[in-house]
């Protein structure tokens, strides 16, 4: 039985990279899908947007555990261009990292407080598959800005071949915080 794709997520140092680089983010992410077809739309969680995420790279990050405890996980691998983004593959699989824990778990990381969010210059997007139902990915990004208030302004989708979709809502509206 083959195992599960571990959970990743995307580390970019600012909201304006993640529109310049998204195509080249994308023929990345389409590389990786076409050496593990339908393993990339399940392992990355979540894009973290922050100029201090990727200039000081967590190298594991504490997540709730089912008991009510804690687990560390740790960063296995990271790939990065030039600094401005870096992708992190954890030690998990993806289905056990839900995108309330790792936006959690990164804001620790980074040493800022949940009820700063929205002040924050740091954004957390979460990420989908294609074909994730929309009530689904609703759901989940409403129960993100209930829960981190400014600090998810958008969900971004994956296309079949595991390249980014931004939402045009997102460039449009949110551009950089002061």
């Amino acid at each position: 039985m083959p195992s599960e794709p571990r959970g990743a997520f995307l580390l970019v140092r600012r909201l304006a990279d993640l529109q310049r680089i998204s195509a080249e983010l994308t023929d990345y992410l389409s590389m990786l899908h076409r050496w593990s077809p339908g393993s990339t739309p399940e392992t990355l969680r979540g894009i973290w947007i922050d100029e201090d995420g990727v200039a000081n790279l967590p190298s594991e990050l504490v997540l709730p555990d089912d008991a009510g405890g804690r687990r560390t996980l740790r960063i296995l691998e990271t790939t990065g261009i030039n600094g401005i983004w870096m992708l992190c593959r954890l030690e998990a699989a993806a289905p056990s990292v839900s995108r309330i824990d790792l936006a959690a778990a990164l804001l620790e990381c980074f040493g800022y407080l949940e009820t700063e969010t929205a002040t924050l210059a740091a954004r957390f997007l979460p990420v989908f598959a294609g074909d994730t139902p929309d009530h689904h990915a609703n759901s989940e990004l409403q129960a993100l800005e209930v829960r981190y208030p400014g600090l998810t302004p958008a969900a971004v989708r994956l296309d079949d071949h595991g390249g980014l979709l931004l939402p045009q809502t997102l460039m449009d509206t949110h551009g950089e915080r002061s």
